[in-house]
């Protein structure tokens, strides 16, 4: 298939998954962020509903502006007028936070970013909107993440270390576990690295925890971008039609120029979403110090390892926090 004919297919398969997912007898919105992929979703609800301004958007923010995107999505909705519904995620409310929707989960989760999203289905449903569209599944269909370039083996965006630490746990313990080995079955390792996170890793993990936080609040969650003949196409294409020119997701990006302008439609990929790493070494020292102290009480924890750890981390050693959240979370959900 030449690409002009792809581009076409792609974006009248999306328009139909839109349309399919708006068939509701309750109030409909959507979720958006400053990235490129609910950027596009947002410019074709508006070309697919023009008569309808009454759609609402929904975003969360910090009040930080390294990890704010509210400027970008408030200069999208600047073009289209939606009405933006801003959800403030607030260090104090961490804790409360935490307790509420581990009940839900029942199961370690994401981090800081779930609890803001838990914001939005919160604010959606204190305004009877009960059904939200979201940007979820184009990075993997696409080929959108740095690590399909750069060879990290991780399977989280913007990391240049491990995101774990199994040196805290007891030998014993760590002797029980089993080394994940996910299928390879393509010639590509692109399209190896996309199935294990369509299948086994990123989507069935980011829809659960989405999903619980959705139906905490009496909301149903619908994803446009995971519809099955969009990602079985996209899936399909050869490498070079994913990442061209050194930009991933090339097809998105060119639908986008002409939705968005290249300012929106080249624009990279922001991994990190709240002040997860800072709050949790400034703003919530104290709290994620008792928690710590907690987790190291854990029968099958090594203590010395942990300590030693949470201090090269306060010294500012500190590429990532996801270690010291899944310490959190264990503790949370054990003690």
């Amino acid at each position: 298939m030449i690409e002009s004919e792809l581009r076409s297919l792609y974006l009248k398969l999306l328009n139909e998954s839109i349309s399919l997912r708006f068939r509701a007898d309750v109030k409909i919105g959507f979720n958006i962020s400053g990235g490129l992929d609910s950027s596009v979703l947002l410019a074709l609800v508006n070309m697919l509903f023009p008569k309808n301004e009454s759609i609402e958007a929904f975003t969360f923010y910090s009040n930080n502006n390294e990890y704010d995107e509210l400027p970008w999505v408030q200069q999208m909705i600047s073009l289209t007028g939606n009405p933006l519904n801003k959800c403030l995620l607030k260090v104090e409310e961490i804790d409360s936070l935490i307790n509420d929707i581990n009940y839900f989960q029942d199961e370690p989760f994401g981090g800081f970013p779930t609890l803001a999203y838990s914001l939005i289905f919160k604010e959606a449903q204190r305004k009877n909107i009960l059904v939200l569209l979201d940007g979820q599944g184009i990075d993997e269909a696409w080929g959108g993440y740095d690590y399909y370039q750069n060879n990290s083996r991780f399977n989280i965006q913007g990391t240049t270390t491990t995101p774990v630490k199994p040196e805290v746990l007891q030998t014993d313990f760590i002797k029980l576990a089993e080394l994940e080995i996910y299928p390879e079955p393509f010639k590509s390792e692109l399209q190896n690295l996309q199935y294990r996170d369509l299948f086994y890793t990123k989507i069935p993990r980011t829809l659960r925890f989405n999903d619980r936080i959705s139906m905490m609040h009496s909301t149903e969650l619908r994803e446009p971008f995971l519809d099955y003949r969009l990602v079985e196409l996209a899936f399909s294409q050869k490498d070079e039609v994913k990442i061209k020119n050194g930009k991933n997701k090339w097809l998105l990006r060119e639908i986008a120029q002409d939705l968005l302008g290249k300012k929106i439609a080249l624009a990279p990929k922001r991994p990190l979403q709240t002040p997860q790493r800072e709050w949790i070494s400034n703003e919530l020292k104290e709290f994620v110090n008792e928690q710590i102290n907690q987790f190291k009480t854990l029968d099958f924890v090594n203590s010395q390892k942990v300590s030693f750890i949470w201090k090269e981390y306060q010294r500012g050693n500190r590429d990532n926090s996801f270690y010291i959240w899944q310490w959190i979370n264990i503790n949370k959900l054990i003690c």
